[in-house]
């Protein structure tokens, strides 16, 4: 790959990033501005500004870092932008004062704005098209007994079917005595390094004529190694690589009698078979939709697929397997390779970042929008327990009247808008900053160098 397609790549790459998180972050503004928050800035990156405009409430800035964005809400735990300090803002339009479901609105606005431009594009997509190609998860569907599929996997000699070929991915052979071992490198952790118990072998005959007339059949047992990857993709999805393994070879002699002869070769295509291992590569099925309706409900599966599949990529991080995540550097390079197979990938893409966005935003993790609702929805529980709990109710009888009345206790007079101490937030909130920022440091190292 040239230096200007990585370069053209990255570019790209960054432009759909800050487009989906601005996306992103203006569904928080317009969620903030209907819930009556007053918002000093809706900022476009982070870091110095470049510039902005604006005359009113709201300003609005374009700023140097563009690997994100921000909606800026008066609040009692922020101070006022420089030279707004003396900015008179009502009690009411504070963060902390807005209504609890509306605040909860606002935290989720965002990541459903993301959520929404995935099923958007998939359904566009898949409907328009009428397909998805190298669907990994269609591998094991039913197929027609007409199709070249099922005659090839029951070893039907006789394919009639109009229009229907067998085709045989590129291979390359070798001898190998170690026992079959099927790993992958820098297959996103698809199929984990070391041995996995096949079933189903075939066997596979590659026939060598020496010189000296004897003929050495390298006879290979060649396992179902698809059913494992297939097993593999649904706890751990894979994209777009090689799958490498080694098998066991068997050598056996064959002897023969009759005259020899000099085969005639204006072209061969010649393997290695002192090296390995074997690269082999699988093309998964393509996804054909009957009806624009079926295209268009596949897209909200999509949708629903990759976000599941960033959530378990996610959880790999607790075990020390960080191959799945990527930054900006690695969204760049992946970028660069896509943008040669056409606009379809490229949205496809385009699509899967987003549905990543809408998850990677509601983990409860600070500072990523998930903790912050779940921060929201905790204060609220906690107060209206104390609501049930700090009051008791008891009739008495006067001048022949039934009045209710309402003993106090110390919960009684308890302010609904109670909050966690802005303490603890800070400290919080910094922590999860810090260790945001140093696993955003260590994908993007991953992306560079590994």
């Amino acid at each position: 790959m040239s230096v200007g397609m990585i370069i053209l790549g990255f570019v790209i790459g960054i432009i759909i990033l800050l487009i989906l998180v601005t996306i992103h972050e203006f569904a928080h503004f317009i969620i903030a501005k209907l819930a009556g928050a007053y918002v000093y800035e809706f900022a476009i990156g982070f870091g110095p500004k470049l510039f902005s405009w604006g005359k009113k409430e709201t300003k609005y800035s374009l700023r140097l870092i563009p690997f994100g964005g921000y909606v800026y809400i008066a609040s009692e735990l922020a101070d006022p932008p420089k030279g707004r300090e003396d900015e008179v803002v009502p009690e009411q339009r504070k963060m902390e004062n807005i209504k609890r479901w509306k605040k909860l609105l606002f935290i989720v606005a965002g990541a459903i704005m993301n959520f929404f431009i995935a099923v958007f594009i998939f359904t566009i997509l898949f409907a328009s098209l009428g397909y998805k190609s190298n669907d990994m998860t269609y591998w094991g569907a039913t197929y027609s007994p007409q199709g070249v599929a099922y005659q090839a996997f029951q070893g039907t000699p006789n394919i009639t079917e109009v229009n229907q070929e067998i085709v045989i991915l590129d291979y390359w052979l070798g001898t190998d005595k170690a026992q079959i071992e099927q790993a992958a490198t820098d297959y996103n952790n698809c199929l984990a390094e070391g041995k996995e118990k096949c079933d189903d072998p075939a066997g596979l005959t590659v026939s060598h004529l020496s010189k000296n007339n004897q003929i050495p059949d390298y006879t290979t047992t060649v396992y179902n190694f698809i059913d494992v990857l297939k097993k593999q993709y649904d706890k751990n999805p894979a994209h777009n690589d090689a799958i490498v393994f080694r098998i066991r070879t068997v050598n056996a002699h064959h002897q023969f009698s009759g005259p020899l002869l000099e085969p005639t070769v204006t072209s061969a295509i010649g393997f290695d078979a002192s090296k390995g291992p074997y690269t082999v590569g699988i093309a998964a099925p393509n996804r054909i939709f009957t009806s624009t309706w079926q295209g268009y409900s596949y897209g909200w599966k999509e949708t629903f697929t990759q976000s599941v599949s960033i959530l378990k990529s996610f959880g790999l991080l607790f075990t020390g397997q960080w191959g799945q995540l990527s930054g900006p550097v690695g969204i760049a390079k992946t970028m660069s390779s896509i943008l040669d197979n056409g606009a379809v990938p490229f949205f496809l893409y385009v699509a899967m970042l987003s549905a990543n966005l809408f998850v990677l935003n509601l983990i409860p993790i600070p500072p990523l929008d998930g903790y912050k609702f779940l921060e929201t929805a905790v204060e609220g529980i906690i107060i209206s327990g104390k609501k049930v709990n700090g009051r008791y109710k008891m009739w008495y009888y006067r001048k022949d009247e039934i009045k209710l009345a309402q003993a106090k206790t110390k919960y009684q007079d308890i302010n609904p808008n109670w909050h966690l101490p802005n303490k603890a937030k800070l400290i919080i909130n910094i922590t999860g900053a810090v260790l945001f920022i140093l696993l955003f440091i260590g994908i993007t190292i991953k992306d560079i160098f590994f």
